[in-house]
């Protein structure tokens, strides 16, 4: 199973580099093959199955794909993500992908493999193309 999670665009780093030296930021800061560590061993850095992902866009229209350990193969039939989440001191960011793009999209359906599965929680936050297009997927998957 894929973990992930939404962050702001002031949140992403484009290098390495810029990753190191923006640590002291008040926000947590990803960064594609970077590990985000938690700022004061007290905040938990959380991050839901990627069926769960467009229930979070709240906070965030960019997608951190995370590596998080997981041997469960089957995405969960939940009405919610609660009690799913998982909660590190550390993340390692695999990809960033943005929600209103229709190759991200693409990539959650098929990652998941069921349409019935792949919540749509904020979805009607997404421009009328990118809806329209999310809304296709769940009908012809």
């Amino acid at each position: 199973m894929i973990y992930a999670k939404c962050i702001r665009e002031s949140q992403i780093a484009k290098s390495a580099s810029e990753f190191q030296k923006r640590q002291n930021e008040e926000n947590h800061v990803y960064c594609i093959g970077q590990t985000t560590v938690s700022k004061n061993g007290f905040d938990i850095l959380y991050c839901v199955p990627l069926n769960f992902i467009y229930d979070c866009l709240k906070y965030g229209r960019y997608i951190a794909i995370i590596d998080a350990d997981d041997d469960s193969l089957e995405y969960p039939y939940k009405s919610s993500y609660m009690g799913l989440q998982r909660c590190t001191s550390e993340q390692l960011v695999i990809n960033i992908m943005d929600s209103q793009d229709e190759q991200t999209i693409d990539y959650i359906f098929n990652e998941v493999g069921n349409a019935d599965l792949v919540h749509d929680g904020y979805v009607h936050t997404l421009p009328d193309n990118i809806q329209k297009y999310f809304r296709k997927k769940q009908e012809n998957c």
